[in-house]
């Protein structure tokens, strides 16, 4: 992904997740300085969000972040659940066919981030969403996860946030294995239990 689009998908992932609570002030010099970005991107991905609904403009061209409610957030996790889901069956049948290196190779700026910035860092969090995201390119043809990449309110990777209580890299090498296995069901229930593990409070009942 181009850097205005990992900035995009960083920033909506923080509102919809609430770590950037409603009415939290978006400060273009602050996010730029905390990402190593230049302010360009920046600008865009702002724009877009308050295109989205998620950003409004307030006085003095002020931005802060709209209210999400919990019903709302649980209904995105939803969407996610039933995603990965599908992306999973896609993945495991054709599990053969697919170049699983790139993939796994993507632990590695995962681990870096890690040891030089912390899991809560931003560095750490966009490194996740780019695994998220090559996972699910892998699994959709390119028509289709083009479409979706441009459609960006149905492309539900708003709910990748890392896990407490789990070693991340190691974690994720376990999603790959799952991924890569060719079984189905094993690939299925593994996303699941990714999903839900990371969601914390979920209405779901998560299953091993």
């Amino acid at each position: 992904m181009t850097v205005r689009e990992r900035v995009y998908r960083y920033l909506r992932q923080r509102i919809t997740t609430g770590q950037y609570a409603g009415g939290f002030r978006l400060v273009e010099e602050q996010i730029a300085d905390d990402l190593g970005v230049s302010r360009t991107p920046i600008r865009e991905a702002l724009q877009r969000l308050a295109s989205d609904g998620l950003v409004l403009r307030v006085r003095r061209g002020h931005l802060t972040v709209v209210e999400l409610d919990a019903e709302a957030r649980a209904e995105m996790h939803l969407l996610r659940v039933a995603f990965d889901q599908v992306a999973a069956g896609l993945l495991a049948a054709k599990a053969d066919r697919v170049n699983w290196a790139p993939l796994y190779a993507l632990l590695d700026p995962l681990a870096r981030a890690i040891e030089e910035h912390g899991v809560g860092g931003p560095q750490f969090s966009m490194a996740h969403l780019d695994l998220h995201m090559a996972i699910n390119r892998t699994a959709f043809s390119t028509i289709t996860s083009g479409f979706l990449e441009r459609q960006a309110f149905l492309y539900p990777t708003d709910d990748y946030v890392q896990q407490p209580g789990h070693e991340p890299v190691s974690q994720h090498r376990a999603l790959l294995d799952d991924l890569s296995s060719g079984d189905a069901e094993r690939a299925v229930t593994a996303v699941r239990v990714h999903a839900l593990r990371g969601h914390g409070n979920s209405t779901l009942e998560e299953r091993p």
